[in-house]
């Protein structure tokens, strides 16, 4: 499995790879909207530098700002979990849903809901904290757990992958990387120490996960 060191920036990159509209799912990454944009960071600022990219979000409060910062590009208030535009079916080479999938209340209605925005062909990359992250492991030895108040589930690679699976998507890659963020103790002992374990066993060593996979033929998407 590989690490990466910098997930937006593979992020990034996958779009810019891309040779169509790409559809980012929880652009504003509410409730941080403002802060991100202060300092700078993000996601969907440097998705739109490179791609064409149509932003979602559930947040119509939040998703006006960046309606105000970024007045000419386009976006879309919708929750793909209960209902896909029609203008919107069938129509993007990528979708891109970061640190999306742990809210959901429904994984597998919101990834069948990504299916209807694929064109035939196309991929969904999503990325979730990593539930094998050695450093949970040394969180919970020193008696406390330090998750998003929002977060409903944790993923590994193998129950990413079957949920994937499950709601009609065959995984492509994954690879495992560290958090944007990290305290002096994470930078200089733990991150250098993961470096070094996974050079030997290649596993994922990471903070978070990074998925993509390709939609095969879904009844469920269909039906639906």
């Amino acid at each position: 499995m590989a690490l990466v060191p910098d997930r937006a920036a593979w992020v990034q990159a996958l779009c810019a790879a891309v040779d169509g509209p790409v559809a980012h799912l929880g652009c504003a990454d509410s409730p941080y909207t403002a802060s991100l944009m202060a300092a700078g960071i993000l996601l969907h600022e440097r998705l739109v530098g490179v791609a064409q990219v149509t932003g979602f979000d559930v947040d119509a409060d939040s998703l006006a700002l960046l309606c105000e910062r970024m007045p000419d590009e386009r976006f879309v208030v919708a929750d793909v979990s209960a209902e896909v535009p029609a203008t919107e079916r069938g129509r993007y080479e990528l979708v891109v849903a970061g640190e999306v999938l742990e809210h959901v209340p429904n994984a597998d209605s919101f990834l069948v809901g990504c299916s209807k925005l694929l064109a035939p062909g196309g991929r969904l990359c999503v990325t979730v904290p990593n539930a094998c992250s050695p450093k949970i492991g040394l969180r919970a030895l020193a008696g406390r757990e330090s998750v998003h108040p929002d977060h409903r589930v944790y993923y590994g690679p193998r129950t990413l992958e079957r949920t994937l699976a499950g709601a009609g998507y065959e995984l492509e890659e994954v690879a495992s990387c560290f958090a944007p963020v990290a305290g002096r103790t994470g930078r200089l002992v733990v991150n250098p120490l993961l470096r070094a374990a996974h050079r030997l066993f290649q596993g994922p060593v990471g903070d978070g996960l990074i998925a993509v996979a390709s939609a095969r033929e879904n009844p469920a998407a269909i039906a639906s």
